[in-house]
């Protein structure tokens, strides 16, 4: 592989770490949020 190729391909590999770090945090965060309405919604019913 060349110069180029390997620094794209670890490009590519960070930018991917960092993505699932921060769709991971988000989801994580989402998922309170949706089961913190939803025990609202129960306790009104």
């Amino acid at each position: 592989m060349s110069f180029e190729q390997e620094l794209v391909q670890d490009m590519i590999e960070l930018v991917s770490v960092f993505s699932a770090r921060l769709y991971g945090a988000r989801s994580r965060k989402n998922k309170k949020l949706i089961d913190g309405i939803s025990s609202a919604i129960d306790e009104v019913k």
